[in-house]
């Protein structure tokens, strides 16, 4: 394995079959506070990284025996860690195109590059490199902390086996879910709200809550359904992040933790931002869920944004995060009725919470439109179902976790499964079907 343990300048490897260029790379980064690499070739560079571990590659396309995506699919595999840069010319699209799905670059730069940029981009590699390796020593601590908190007592070792085998079971599905995004963004989403919803420190029904009253306020301003969706989703993971705090802290009320206890609860949209940071189709709602504490007045955490500088997302998410927090006592020690939650909302309108998006909820109260979980779907038993009928709304179980997805088609393997699961768990389920099955990938209203 390649180490750096000698090594007190991180390694920036450049690889180009031309001299001419290697110079001007060379020239480029002389005085830079890296040690700078050169390859004549893709195997050449690979022999270099049995020996050196590589922050940073920026390697040409065209080479002979062996191309720029060829060399960075073996660099990926050989040290998935550094970050790869590809050069390429202006007739280069196909290769281009190529590298990436099989290279699995992070950035391309087009020859002749500019010098300013191509410095930045390596900056950038350097910076991500860090804190992948960051992130990678801390679940490593973490796993040594575990462990020694197996000599307390048998109960307490137990207890901690469990917890650590849950969070490295929930971390794995999480990166998996991160890796199959991109061919599976809808069933992969689905399947993280499950995650959550299984947690026993969090609560599957408060994120449905939240997830649908932030699409009702979004239809009440007047959004379009893209950012519609995109509340859903920024309400449905609001609370993503809490799976990296403490325990104690997860699950507890907020009005019952102490202020040191407050200002680390408050961390965990950023641990949400990371943890979604891979999903970068997924920016507006990343965004929604790092400035849900940031206040109207900029008062808030963690930037004091104010106003209409806090996105109107984030804005539209904390008034229906707190509207429910209320309802599900968790922010008082008093169980708040619509009203009364709302009435709590509205003393701190134009404060904490934006009043235009406070003036919303106030009208989807006061007119008694159904929201988050009052909703209600019924439907048929599982008995009655056949062939052929589709889901008209997701399917849950009494615990609010989904067993199926609003538009799947029912087959005569589903209907058994959706039986065994009832005989299982001695449950019934109430199927809101539609034997009328019309493609519909429209928000679930």
């Amino acid at each position: 394995m390649a180490t750096n343990s000698a090594q007190a300048l991180p390694v920036l490897l450049c690889v180009d079959d031309e001299p001419g260029i290697l110079k001007s790379l060379q020239r480029l980064f002389v005085g830079h506070p890296y040690q700078l690499e050169l390859a004549g070739s893709g195997r050449q560079a690979l022999e270099l990284m049995q020996r050196l571990r590589v922050e940073v590659i920026i390697s040409d396309m065209r080479m002979p025996e062996m191309n720029g995506a060829e060399f960075l699919a073996q660099a990926a595999q050989l040290q998935p860690d550094c970050y790869r840069i590809l050069m390429t010319g202006y007739a280069d699209l196909a290769s281009t195109v190529q590298a990436i799905n099989l290279g699995k670059i992070h950035r391309y730069v087009q020859k002749p590059w500019n010098n300013q940029e191509l410095l930045t981009l390596v900056d950038e590699g350097l910076q991500m490199y860090r804190l992948i390796r960051a992130n990678k020593q801390l679940t490593a601590q973490v796993a040594k902390q575990n462990q020694q908190l197996k000599a307390l007592n048998h109960q307490l070792e137990e207890m901690v086996q469990h917890r650590t085998l849950q969070l490295k079971k929930t971390l794995a599905q999480l990166k998996d879910l991160v890796q199959q995004l991109e061919l599976d963004h809808k069933a992969a989403l689905e399947v993280l709200y499950n995650i959550l919803s299984s947690d026993p420190a969090l609560s599957g029904e408060f994120a449905l809550n939240v997830s649908q009253t932030c699409a009702a306020l979004g239809r009440q301003l007047g959004l379009e359904q893209l950012q519609r969706l995109q509340l859903r989703q920024a309400g449905l993971f609001s609370e993503l992040g809490k799976l990296g705090l403490p325990t104690n802290l997860q699950g507890t009320p907020y009005y019952k933790l102490t202020p040191q206890e407050r200002s680390q609860y408050l961390q965990h949209p950023q641990y949400a931002e990371e943890i979604l940071r891979p999903a970068v189709h997924l920016q507006a709602v990343k965004e929604a869920i790092a400035e849900q504490y940031e206040r109207f007045n900029g008062s808030g955490e963690p930037q004091h944004k104010v106003g209409t500088d806090i996105c109107q997302n984030a804005r539209i998410l904390a008034v229906a995060r707190d509207f429910w927090l209320f309802v599900f006592q968790r922010l008082s020690p008093h169980k708040h009725t619509f009203d009364e939650a709302l009435e709590q909302i509205r003393r701190q309108q134009g404060t904490w919470y934006d009043p235009e998006v406070v003036i919303a909820l106030s009208t989807l109260v006061h007119t008694g439109m159904r929201l988050g979980s009052e909703q209600e779907h019924h439907g048929l038993t599982v008995a009655e179902l056949q062939p052929g009928m589709r889901l008209k709304h997701n399917l849950y179980n009494n615990k609010k976790i989904l067993l199926l997805p609003k538009g799947q088609l029912l087959d005569p393997a589903i209907i058994d499964s959706l039986a065994r699961y009832e005989l299982k768990h001695k449950e019934s389920l109430q199927v809101p079907v539609d034997q009328i099955s019309p493609l519909d990938q429209a928000e679930e209203e």
